[in-house]
């Protein structure tokens, strides 16, 4: 009888033991699934983040080839003009010429 008893005690130990180690685990597995989403959540804050200066960077690239558009159309105004007077002014030494 005793020897059952002493069974008894040894194999409740051991479950009090296993039910320690269980309630270890899941502590620590609630700590790792916590720490989960903390850090799913600091990624998605920083790919957020990432997206909107590369759309910053997009609007100010985009309006930097606006100006520079802008400027070329200028520019081409200008190259217009002076190639009309260049052709006024190489008919007006023609026509001097023949003039003469």
């Amino acid at each position: 009888m005793a020897d059952i008893e002493t069974r008894v005690d040894k194999l409740e130990n051991r479950v009090t033991t296993l039910e320690q180690q269980v309630s270890n685990v899941i502590t620590k597995l609630d700590m790792f699934i916590a720490e989960s989403r903390a850090a799913r959540e600091r990624q998605d804050a920083d790919m957020r983040e990432m997206r909107q200066d590369m759309k910053d960077m997009q609007k100010d690239f985009y309006a930097k080839i606006d100006k520079m558009d802008a400027k070329i159309d200028g520019m081409g105004k200008h190259v217009r003009n002076m190639s009309i007077v260049t052709i006024i002014g190489i008919a007006a030494m023609v026509v001097a010429v023949f003039l003469k």
